[in-house]
């Protein structure tokens, strides 16, 4: 490999990004090539160019790039903004609430982020013609980078709304002056260039080429872009084009702990994952484990999950706290979903696994100010996140290699039977059941869901909810859910809860006493934070920098 003239590409495709978000007014650089790198007209000669190119195409947002639809932090504050948790320095329920403004930093990050990616796609696109090639893989090679850029428009179309769409490269002037695309415009954009690409690109990728975009990647992101939508029976004829592909499937193999193992250093691989972003190996770009690790453990505890997803989780005979006969409130985190021990980081309340991670015990009860003490930040709350975590690594957080999964079958599973549900409520059959749902409670030792159990379309639907929750928290799905669903604002108006605290002096959960006792629900549980959601908060605002270059720009209602 000619590393100058990857590094070349990359800096050209990069160049023209910063050239698409610039604040400058000095366009005429645009006529100028660089004198001390490969320029475009030298550049897009060959295959071996295109290839490169392809490569930095590829080259998601990493370390310290903060809010993004393709970072691990981003995933995360997109999953606590609707509803899983929130963030010590209050990000995600900034991100989503009556306190929600369009200067809000973190907002930008994700509108900015995506259009330096779709400005390094379209880069691509408008040059790749130049390379000669074979014309087959050409064609393959656009179609992938035409599902990378439409990742980030439907992601954007659906957040914002109305949005830029830019399909070309743009020169300041026209960054400075672009107009929005209707939201309904640009998920039928996503939809044709996705389409388009499912026809051509191959089912799977192996040895180096392994982790590009395929073609059941192509048909999950179609499937979400219709149930943006709602138009739910194409997401079911997506979804099942994608298991009748017959290469994936819920991952079993490592017994016991597959589910747990499945988002450690390894899982990537596995026969559940659809698409992933994968990491570099010994760079300082791989944030994850920073953010996601107690303190004890030498992370920054960043996020902190709500008692309420805790509460979401099944216990063992499948059954919720609410209705199960082995629920004990007095011992509430004991005969509970393995999933809840693979994804929370719980006191050390009682005899339940995962209490010691890497030998060492989570203990949010060590005392005031100490390392994850469930109150030594406004927005800790006792409970850290755990999924991603590997007990491999234990220093070094920042520059091991992690990978951040973006689409998986189960995902696959739920989203067809919710489709078929909304749809064709009368096709859902017990096999059908078996086939999804079932396979992931299956593999987690839930008993599985008889068809008398969810005999309505709405007890279907809930259950169908509720697993969703369960198996996919943490992957940032969770606010694109209850948007979608139309329930945003009634999951997010209440004040959530942390971990279960005594009144008894003796205990280690110890609440205090007097002005100093920590507030708590009729339950217990701890009360740290009160949030708010209107209607007007179903979309987010267009940030005011950007509005304020570009007075063609147009806010949404709401927002000042």
């Amino acid at each position: 490999m000619n590393t100058k003239k990857c590094i070349s590409a990359l800096s050209i495709a990069m160049y023209f990004c910063w050239l698409t978000l610039s604040l400058s007014s000095c366009s005429d650089i645009l006529d100028k090539n660089p004198t001390d790198a490969i320029s475009d007209a030298t550049f897009w000669t060959d295959e071996n160019d295109a290839k490169l190119a392809l490569v930095g195409c590829y080259r998601f947002q990493t370390g310290w790039s903060h809010d993004s639809f393709d970072t691990p932090q981003g995933l995360l504050y997109l999953d606590f903004a609707g509803g899983n948790g929130t963030e010590k320095e209050n990000f995600t329920t900034l991100m989503a609430s009556s306190n929600t403004v369009a200067t809000n930093g973190n907002i930008r990050w994700f509108w900015g982020n995506a259009y330096v990616q779709i400005a390094k796609y379209n880069t691509f696109l408008d040059n790749i013609d130049k390379c000669k090639m074979d014309e087959t893989k050409k064609k393959q090679w656009t179609s992938e980078v035409k599902c990378l850029r439409a990742y980030f428009f439907y992601n954007l179309a659906f957040y914002f709304k109305d949005v830029p769409m830019p399909l070309t490269t743009l020169n300041v002037d026209e960054a400075n002056t672009i107009k929005q695309t209707s939201q309904a415009d640009v998920y039928s954009q996503v939809e044709s260039d996705l389409k388009t690409a499912i026809e051509v690109l191959p089912e799977k990728y192996s040895g180096s080429d392994f982790g590009r975009i395929t073609k059941g990647a192509a048909l999950t992101m179609l499937g979400r872009v219709y149930l943006a939508r709602n138009d739910y029976q194409d997401a079911a004829t997506a979804f099942k084009q994608v298991m009748d592909l017959g290469i994936y499937s819920i991952d079993n193999s490592n017994g016991a702990n597959s589910y747990e193992k499945l988002f450690q250093i390894g899982g990537e691989n596995s026969s559940e994952m659809i698409f992933s972003i994968m990491g570099i190996k010994d760079k300082f770009t791989n944030s994850r484990y920073q953010y996601l690790y107690p303190e004890a453990l030498g992370g920054w505890h960043q996020f902190a999950p709500y008692n309420e997803l805790v509460k979401a989780y099944f216990c063992t005979d499948g059954k919720s706290i609410e209705t199960s006969s082995v629920y004990n409130e007095n011992d509430p985190y004991a005969n509970r979903d393995p999933r809840l021990y693979a994804t929370v980081f719980l006191p050390p309340l009682g005899t339940y696994p995962g209490t010691k991670f890497a030998g060492v015990t989570y203990n949010c009860f060590a005392g005031a100010n100490t390392a994850d003490s469930y109150n030594k930040f406004t927005l800790f709350n006792g409970y850290c996140p755990k999924k991603g975590a590997d007990p491999s690594v234990t220093n070094n957080l920042g520059s091991t290699y992690t990978y951040t999964p973006i689409m998986r079958y189960a995902e696959v599973l739920l989203s067809y039977l919710e489709a078929l549900n909304e749809s064709s409520p009368s096709s859902v059959t017990q096999e059908i059941l078996d086939r999804t749902i079932n396979q992931i409670r299956s593999r987690v030792m839930l008993p599985a869901i008889k068809k008398e159990d969810v005999a309505t379309q709405d007890l279907l639907r809930q259950a169908v909810r509720k697993e969703r929750r369960a198996e996919l928290a943490l992957e940032g799905l969770r606010y694109f859910d209850v948007l979608r669903w139309g329930t945003a604002e009634q999951e997010l108006n209440h004040t959530f809860t942390g971990v279960k605290l005594s009144n008894d002096p003796a205990a280690s959960n110890y609440r205090g006493s007097g002005s100093s006792a920590s507030p708590v629900d009729k339950d217990m549980y701890y009360q740290f934070e009160n949030r708010t959601w209107s209607k007007n908060n179903r979309y987010w605002p267009i940030p005011q920098n950007d509005m304020n270059i570009n007075k063609n720009l147009i806010q949404n209602e709401g927002y000042n």
